[in-house]
């Protein structure tokens, strides 16, 4: 009898120290980490260029808008860049027009969102130029669910009385919805209240690479712009400027670098 309670207290004490069955061991929760950030968490960067031609509906006019960017991710969650955005062109009967913005730009940046701010210089040749201050804002991953939104202020004369003024320049912004691993739905829109303003309807594909360094990227989308360097007359008792203007369709193309 004593031989028997022993066996029966031992296979008791092996059945409490054996873990029950479909509870996850500690190796397993400990191997459950969060997602790795952008490159394995090393420092990549890249280069990117949108450009949207626009052959006018009107005769002899043509122009174009076209963004181009360049940023360093580091290893912390900041990133530095500087951005031509927009760079806008237009021509018609009275020569060619031209708005760009140049700006340096900088943002804490995660994985899932980024905030940041630009600062650099309007220029066009038709109107005055200025203090550009553009911030920015990145909801979702790069390459998932995204939305990312710039708008623009700009620090010039008025063009009525020649005070230096604070006004609201321009927004730009663009959405990817996921559409296979490789391919996403892009949306882009644009609107300069004085100058230029856009719209675009198409995809965005990873050519190569895995999203990190060594990753190529593609986009296409359908839509219309309209760019005007100077109105013809800013008020009836002021004398008119030059103009440049063009509008009408527009197919768009993208590429970008990581490296």
């Amino acid at each position: 009898m004593i031989g028997l309670a022993a066996a029966c207290l031992a296979g008791a004490l092996l059945a409490a120290a054996a873990p029950a069955s479909g509870a996850p061991d500690v190796p397993a929760l400990q191997q459950q980490a969060a997602p790795a950030p952008e490159n394995g968490g090393e420092g990549w960067s890249r280069v990117s260029i949108d450009v949207l031609p626009v052959l006018g509906l009107t005769s002899n006019s043509w122009g174009g808008l076209s963004q181009i960017r360049a940023e360093h991710h580091f290893r912390a969650p900041l990133v530095l860049g500087v951005e031509l955005a927009p760079l806008a062109l237009a021509s018609s009967g009275e020569g060619m027009g031209a708005l760009a913005q140049a700006r340096f730009h900088a943002a804490y940046a995660t994985r899932y969102l980024a905030v940041g701010l630009g600062v650099g210089a309007q220029l066009q040749r038709f109107g005055r130029n200025g203090l550009s201050i553009a911030p920015t804002l990145r909801l979702g991953r790069l390459d998932g669910l995204e939305l990312e939104l710039e708008y623009a202020y700009n620090v010039a004369p008025n063009r009525f009385t020649g005070r230096r003024t604070v006004g609201f320049s321009d927004v730009l912004t663009t959405g990817r919805v996921p559409v296979t691993s490789r391919v996403a739905l892009q949306l882009q829109a644009g609107l300069n209240l004085q100058a230029w303003i856009f719209t675009t309807l198409g995809l965005r594909q990873r050519l190569a690479g895995d999203g990190g360094a060594g990753s190529w990227f593609v986009s296409a989308g359908f839509g219309v712009a309209w760019i005007e360097d100077r109105s013809p007359c800013d008020q009836p008792d002021l004398s008119c400027g030059q103009t440049a203007m063009s509008f009408g369709p527009t197919i768009g193309f993208g590429i970008e670098h990581r490296f």
